[in-house]
């Protein structure tokens, strides 16, 4: 089996639970000889839902757009193949295709489903915060001084065509098509960049909306080109 090819083998195991108790099995195993990590670059690779994963139909892609439905973070993940740009997923007893639509030439598939999907459950540490960032995040919408964790828990990772760097001062996000921006200070959000009306969906429910400079972004009409699935 090669890296460019990982796929989990279902013959004799039928479908949903089976697989999944067939997928705990290989992991409990792997786990021994991996000193507590399985990765998707050497194999099957079951866990949880690092934040909340924006879907289109059936496509979650690199560029998350928060306007989206989403699978929540802690969610259980299994992953049933990955091949080149592409992987497939099974997450709340449901089928899901994933991929590297911007960012494929900035990093590998494999290691892109590792960050997506991890071996620990974050529900733990979701837990911990105050009320309102944890009522946040299960909106998937943001507030001004959350944490890079808890933004990238509430609305997913940015792409690494339109932000190569987390530890960077601005972090380029989507909401329909159009972007907006993150601005960081001390390692906490410090501004949202956005139309007014775009604002007030992206931050949670009786946030406090500071003035904003209106934000023209990205836009992306019908008529631009679309990322091939």
């Amino acid at each position: 089996m090669t890296a460019a090819v990982i796929s989990l083998s279902l013959s004799g195991c039928g479908s949903g639970r089976a697989a999944i108790k067939a997928a705990e099995e290989k992991e409990a195993a792997e786990l021994q000889t991996t000193g507590g990590r399985v990765s998707s670059a050497a194999g099957l690779r079951l866990g949880y839902a690092c934040c909340n994963l924006r879907y289109s139909g059936d496509w979650v892609s690199d560029q998350s757009s928060g306007e989206l439905p989403f699978i929540p973070l802690g969610t259980r993940v299994l992953v049933r193949s990955v091949e080149g740009d592409r992987a497939e997923i099974e997450a709340g007893e449901k089928q899901y295709r994933m991929g590297l639509d911007y960012g494929r030439k900035l990093e590998k598939t494999a290691e892109w489903v590792d960050k997506l999907v991890v071996l620990q459950d974050p529900s733990e540490r979701l837990a911990k915060y105050s009320a309102n960032v944890r009522t946040a995040i299960e909106a998937g919408r943001l507030l001004t001084g959350m944490t890079r964790e808890q933004v990238l828990m509430a609305v997913g990772y940015p792409s690494t065509y339109d932000t190569p760097k987390l530890d960077a001062t601005l972090w380029k996000m989507y909401w329909n098509r159009t972007q907006y921006l993150i601005h960081w200070s001390g390692g906490k959000v410090s501004r949202i960049e956005a139309a007014p009306d775009l604002l007030a969906k992206i931050l949670a429910a009786g946030a406090p909306q500071p003035p904003a400079a209106k934000q023209e972004g990205d836009k992306r009409g019908k008529s631009a080109k679309q990322p091939a699935k």
